[in-house]
């Protein structure tokens, strides 16, 4: 008879707790497993708006993080901050162009992702 009461005392705190009012639970998310890269870069010479290539190199900085992004030929984009929100500044140097150094970038992100930050940044000639 006792173990009669405790189940139904444990039914009763199950369907009270199953009728518990759900109006601020989020809906159910379902995220991919895709990659998304943070910021993605692209380089133009200023007074063309060419394509720049050659000897490339850009970091992008978050506090003290710091990355070197990947260079995704042959379109010459650059990936970087992969799944990594953050305020990041990035420097762009280059043979034959002056640094570059632009103004804070902040990539945010949602339940699954990071949203992606493009860029195209003019370098000057030396």
């Amino acid at each position: 008879m006792k173990s009669i009461k405790i189940i139904a005392l444990l039914i009763f705190l199950f369907f009270l707790n199953s009728c518990e009012n759900n109006s601020n639970d989020k809906e159910l998310i379902i995220c991919t497993q895709n990659f998304v890269y943070g910021l993605a870069i692209n380089l133009t010479k200023k007074t063309t708006a060419n394509p720049i290539n050659g000897n490339i190199i850009i970091v992008a900085k978050d506090g003290n993080y710091e990355e070197t992004l990947e260079n995704s030929d042959p379109n010459m984009s650059f990936y970087g901050a992969g799944e990594r929100k953050g305020t990041y500044i990035v420097t762009v140097t280059a043979d034959n162009y002056k640094t570059f150094v632009s103004e804070p970038i902040i990539v945010t992100a949602d339940e699954c992702h990071v949203t992606t930050e493009k860029r195209t940044f003019e370098l000057e000639l030396k």
